[in-house]
């Protein structure tokens, strides 16, 4: 077996694996498009992608100079609810997303305004597959994303004006966090636009109708714990609050 398959194969088990040395971005979307293969071939189906990475600020320090991106499953998907439990996971994380659902298949960025027919606040979880945080993008990359799973509130009219200006705030028991659409290139739409390009870069699979985008995180990650309760708002796309539990 290959090094990349081995490493896929390794990151399936889900058992904790030490990240690879000096793992390239290349070679980390070679292992993700791997692991995406083995999902499949177990049955699960993909829903759509995550955006990752979205924060310019951030890139210096994190060795890169355009976002990530990853596949969602509908195994991992699910509609909002009064109760999150965090049985399972490691050291789960929780980031505060919009998400865009496509009516149809874009054929280049100008489309996406008519291409979505819908957006929702959106909780996306993460967790880990390493013995701690302590990560690359690259090791992230090839984690898919480290998505866990997915929470999507109800489902609104889509408005690329209040994109632009979106509010978000996110509390977890007395952690807070708080951004905006500055965190996500301005815009869930510009977002949506970096990951169309870069997949073709990529030659990767293109986006089509019906999937779902989670666009990036619109405030910081805050970490999950059970017996917590979790706010969550972005204005004009609603709020929620949830119980964290361990069952």
């Amino acid at each position: 077996m290959n090094p990349i398959d081995a490493y896929a194969a390794a990151l399936q088990t889900g058992e904790l694996v030490n990240p690879w040395p000096e793992l390239s971005l290349k070679q980390a979307y070679q292992v993700a498009a791997r692991r995406h293969q083995l999902r499949l071939a177990r049955g699960e189906r993909a829903v759509g992608r995550k955006i990752g990475h979205t924060n310019r600020a951030n890139w210096a320090n994190q060795g890169i100079a355009g976002p990530s991106w990853g596949w969602l499953y509908a195994a991992s998907t699910a509609p909002l609810g009064e109760r999150l439990s965090v049985a399972g996971w490691r050291e789960p994380k929780i980031e505060l997303e919009c998400v865009l659902r496509l009516r149809d298949t874009p054929r280049s960025a100008a489309d996406l305004p008519y291409c979505v027919d819908a957006m929702a606040l959106g909780l996306e979880i993460v967790d880990r597959p390493y013995p701690s945080w302590q990560i690359s993008v690259a090791d992230s990359v090839a984690a898919g994303g480290v998505h866990a799973g997915l929470r999507v509130g109800p489902w609104r009219a889509p408005d690329p004006a209040l994109l632009r200006e979106l509010q978000a705030e996110l509390q977890v028991g007395t952690r807070q966090s708080r951004g905006g659409s500055a965190l996500v290139f301005g815009s869930p739409l510009t977002a949506l636009a970096e990951l169309m390009a870069l997949l073709a870069e990529q030659g990767a699979p293109a986006l089509l109708a019906g999937e779902l985008i989670t666009t990036g995180a619109l405030a910081p990650a805050l970490p999950l714990q059970a017996g917590e309760t979790l706010m969550a708002r972005i204005d004009g796309l609603g709020e929620c609050q949830l119980s964290l539990t361990q069952d």
